[in-house]
């Protein structure tokens, strides 16, 4: 298996882990909130349910990306992983917003309950729970250079917030009764807020991908120097390098010597573009545009 083939596997594996987990923890949590009285357990439940629908969605995007190149896709379905993602941002935005009225409207209309204690046990499991599946997928995430991964850690790291919302807001009606009577409820506010603001800063991020926003620093430098380091390149004129999905392209004008044939300056290039692709396995493509070395 190639590396790029073993990057799919691993993101695919990830998500089905995140299936699992949180279909084990909406039970938990709805079982919780139900019996216990608790509004924002409640909320947090369904946002646990949402990341199944939110890994879900991560698998079938890196199904389609996988795909190979054919007559009407020649630059392949990568950033079906990316649109994944973001699916996935806008899912998070419009149910933070529904679990952010319901809640806006219980307070207003003074609907409040009293939530039993074990309620802050299920919260607190669900901390700890949420937080190592977010160090697990966003590591791989990164690793992959998978968008929907990422955006489906997040989402679990914003179920871990949500769920210590829950444990403050739950906490402070046991203890403070009836002082903090709507702190329950509140939890629940805090729990979409949370919800939302992870969407959008998912949103963000995938639309500027789809936008074949090129990617700048220290990363594109190296590919830079690397190109540089290739026997007849005198310089490095344009650098492009976008993301898509977990593959990424390269659009590069090199510079080599004026009096050189076609030919040579042909086999510069390859050389170019065998040196790229070794270094880096999550590249697709890379197109070599060669000039004239002006001084």
């Amino acid at each position: 298996m190639n590396k790029n083939a073993n990057n799919y596997a691993q993101g695919r594996r990830a998500a089905w882990l995140g299936v699992a987990g949180n279909l084990f923890l909406s039970l938990i949590k709805f079982l919780a909130g139900i019996f216990g009285h608790s509004a924002a357990m409640i909320a947090d439940a369904v946002h646990s349910l949402s990341d199944i629908l939110s890994s879900l969605t991560v698998l079938v995007g890196l199904k389609i990306a996988r795909k190979k190149p054919d007559g009407h896709h020649p630059y392949g379905h990568s950033k079906a992983e990316s649109v994944a993602g973001q699916l996935v941002a806008v899912f998070l935005v419009f149910l933070g917003g529904m679990i952010f009225w319901n809640a806006w409207k219980d307070i207003r209309e003074a609907e409040y309950t009293q939530p039993s204690g074990y309620v802050l046990l299920a919260a607190a499991f669900s901390i700890v729970l949420k937080e190592a599946l977010y160090q697990y997928k966003s590591r791989l995430g990164k690793r992959i250079h998978s968008t929907s991964l990422q955006a489906d850690a997040w989402h679990h790291r914003s179920d871990a917030f949500s769920s210590l919302a829950v444990l403050i807001g739950v906490g402070a009606v046991v203890i403070g009764v009836p002082r903090f009577r709507a702190a329950d409820l509140i939890g629940a506010l805090a729990v979409a807020l949370i919800i939302g603001y992870t969407g959008i800063r998912m949103l963000l991020k995938t639309s500027s991908e789809l936008m074949d926003e090129v990617i700048t620093g220290p990363r594109a430098e190296m590919i830079r120097e690397l190109a540089c380091s290739v026997p007849g390149v005198k310089k490095v004129e344009k650098l492009f390098v976008r993301k898509a999905g977990l593959d990424k392209d390269i659009d590069i004008h090199i510079e080599v010597a004026p009096g050189l044939t076609v030919v040579e300056g042909h086999n510069i290039a390859g050389a170019v573009k065998r040196k790229l692709m070794e270094n880096d396995g999550s590249l697709k493509s890379v197109l070599v545009h060669v000039e004239p070395f002006s001084g």
